[in-house]
């Protein structure tokens, strides 16, 4: 995705035609500022949220077998992100879930739900039908998937010469894997990551 087509998908996540709670867009704007992967994501807590340094403690990953929690890594955040985000958590304990959203349950006949109570976000499926109403908002192809959010962090910030270490770093990802899949997206950073680890 291109950084005008992520803006654009962001705004859009944010639309009332999406979510009018805006919980979908405080999800897709935090994945498109970190990168990160949803499972990380969605087990953010307001102490991870550090707005006085403009970062975000990111938790490792839990890919891979038998794959034991490595320590949370500071991922820089724009300020009009960190501002974004900071509506929600007033109030709020620093060990509650950064980011939650409505569950519903049923009430009288078919098809009719009622909120429920806030929680945190738990499976990536949750988002299918948001994030397809995203894509169509914001006019970008229709066979954008969410994780190109990630895709599109990690170009950007090889675009800016970021030592490819540092970038595998921020993603919780692997030197080769940066240069498996992007070491033609990102300019100069990403061709030199030979001479750079």
């Amino acid at each position: 995705m291109t950084d005008a087509q992520v803006r654009t998908a962001v705004e859009a996540a944010f639309s009332p035609e999406v979510d009018p709670d805006g919980d979908f867009g405080r999800l897709v704007l935090s994945a498109a500022a970190t990168g990160a992967r949803f499972s990380q994501i969605a087990r953010l807590s307001i102490l991870d949220f550090q707005i006085e340094n403009a970062r975000i403690m990111m938790p490792s990953s839990r890919k891979g077998k038998n794959r034991q929690p490595g320590a949370s890594v500071a991922v820089p955040v724009g300020i009009d992100v960190m501002e974004r985000l900071n509506r929600t958590i007033d109030g709020r304990g620093d060990d509650e879930p950064l980011l939650l959203r409505w569950s519903y349950r049923k009430t009288g006949g078919p098809g009719n739900w009622t909120k429920d109570k806030r929680q945190a976000w738990r499976r990536a499926d949750e988002v299918g039908e948001l994030w397809a109403k995203t894509v169509a908002l914001a006019a970008i192809p229709a066979d954008t998937v969410m994780y190109a959010l990630r895709h599109s962090s990690i170009v950007r910030r090889l675009k800016k010469n970021l030592p490819v270490r540092l970038v595998a770093e921020l993603h919780d990802t692997s030197i080769e894997m940066i240069e498996k899949h992007h070491r033609h997206d990102g300019g100069s950073g990403a061709q030199h990551a030979d001479g750079i680890r």
